[in-house]
């Protein structure tokens, strides 16, 4: 059985908002048995073992839009299919698809903090990257500044999870969502 790896790498600041979707993340999630959320707080100093290590050996993925018109980034399409602008990026995530556990860590911060996490974490420059293309703009209502065209954590999840097969998975995450940005 596959199973999914989530990291959500989550700036200090974040943990302490109560308008932190990766919350909702880690308890629509936490009875998985196909998959994994695990929380990490960044340390600029002091990166976390065990993403280091992942990223060192080549088997962390970074979901990050962002990135998307980056050369190395991928976009995940619906029903687990990629595309990308270069072919070695693409065939480099294909053949790192097909292990049996997926690694992913997604930055959970605002897209300043976000940004400054990529920057001050050179662990990342050598993850494999992919990009969400979501077909519907954010419904995230809760914090101001919303950049046009971004997803707010919950949100990247349920779109990775709808693309890659995990469809209760995602109606589970969607339910929490609905009720917690109704707020």
């Amino acid at each position: 059985m596959t199973v999914l790896v989530l990291y959500l790498l989550t700036h200090s600041r974040e943990l302490q908002k109560d308008t932190n979707t990766g919350t909702l993340v880690l308890q629509a999630l936490s009875a998985s048995l196909k998959i994994r959320v695990e929380v990490i707080e960044w340390q600029r100093k002091a990166p976390d073992q065990r993403l280091f290590d992942l990223s060192a050996s080549r088997q962390l993925g970074l979901i990050y839009p962002l990135l998307a018109d980056t050369p190395q980034a991928c976009y995940l399409l619906h029903h687990g299919q990629y595309q990308a602008q270069n072919p070695a990026a693409l065939a480099e995530l294909e053949t790192r698809q097909s292990e049996a556990v997926k690694h992913w860590v997604l930055l959970d911060a605002t897209w300043q903090e976000a940004a400054k996490m990529l920057r001050q974490s050179p662990y990342l420059q050598s993850c494999y990257r992919l990009a969400i293309k979501p077909d519907t703009p954010s419904l995230y209502k809760l914090r101001r500044n919303q950049k046009a065209g971004a997803l707010c954590t919950a949100e990247v999840v349920m779109e990775l999870l709808q693309q890659t097969g995990f469809i209760h998975e995602k109606e589970q995450l969607m339910l929490l969502f609905d009720e917690f940005n109704k707020r």
